[in-house]
């Protein structure tokens, strides 16, 4: 198999970006205009993670290193950093994280290495939270925080009692929604939802993944629902709730 440099892409990247005959599109973009497109492509990397299709798997890898050559193009131009400064920061980062392999360091087990690992990182910070970045999609700070303090004590003995707090904070959803108090309904509803979160955690599940299920499971049900309906000749608006529970239970079964 024929082996491709990166500095062949590198080259790409340049020419799409050269001021007089480069892609108009690519010449205009910025660091903030391409981010929406990055975070685009690492979603479209797990989505065929997920699927387990190896050959868009391949695929989507190339897009967000791409994405990557991208936003190094744009800081080399602003005289900021390079790709390769990129590639030897990310190198000489994974080296010191790894002495037990690159040095003579030894641990015990997985515990005394990740110890070793929350102690390096905590020597730079003022509070345990300080290196989880606020423009974190939210259900991923909440995986973050809620391991930062269960790794100095603070958690819930088991996943039960992680559960029996979600069966609390949807009590006081519960009451809030009665009372119809749109402030502390949202604050509730977000206890409920980090408390779910802690749940998956302790299972040690991905609630990325779990949710991703749920939505394709759904989604497979919806459609047959729609077939369902199509087949008897009906419309949406022909339809109570009666009926659509009628329709998504045969959907269930099918």
């Amino acid at each position: 198999m024929k082996k491709h440099s990166i500095n062949k892409l590198l080259n790409v990247m340049i020419k799409l970006r050269d001021p007089n005959k480069g892609c108009p599109w690519d010449k205009k973009q910025t660091f903030e205009s391409i981010i929406p497109h990055t975070i685009e492509e690492v979603y479209e990397v797990a989505e065929q993670v997920y699927k387990k299709d190896y050959n868009k798997i391949k695929d989507e890898l190339g897009d967000l290193l791409f994405q990557i050559i991208f936003l190094s193009q744009i800081a080399k131009e602003k005289k900021i950093f390079t790709f390769n400064d990129v590639v030897k920061q990310i190198t000489d980062k994974m080296i010191f994280r790894h002495p037990h392999v690159f040095k003579n360091k030894k641990f015990k087990n997985m515990k005394d290495f990740n110890n070793w690992w929350e102690e390096s990182k905590n020597k730079k910070l003022t509070s345990l939270l300080d290196d989880i970045p606020d423009n974190y999609p939210e259900m991923l700070k909440s995986n973050k925080i809620q391991k930062k303090v269960a790794k100095v004590g603070f958690e819930y003995k088991n996943d039960i009692e992680a559960l029996d707090k979600v069966i609390e904070e949807a009590n006081e959803l519960k009451k809030e929604i009665k009372k119809k108090n749109k402030k502390r309904i949202q604050e509730e509803l977000g206890d409920m939802l980090f408390a779910s979160l802690d749940v998956a955690r302790k299972l040690q599940l991905n609630p990325e993944i779990s949710l991703a299920k749920s939505n394709e499971k759904f989604s497979k049900r919806w459609r047959r629902l729609e077939q369902f309906i199509i087949n008897d000749k009906k419309e949406f608006n022909d339809l109570n709730l009666k009926d659509f529970n009628f329709y998504w239970n045969k959907a269930k079964i099918n």
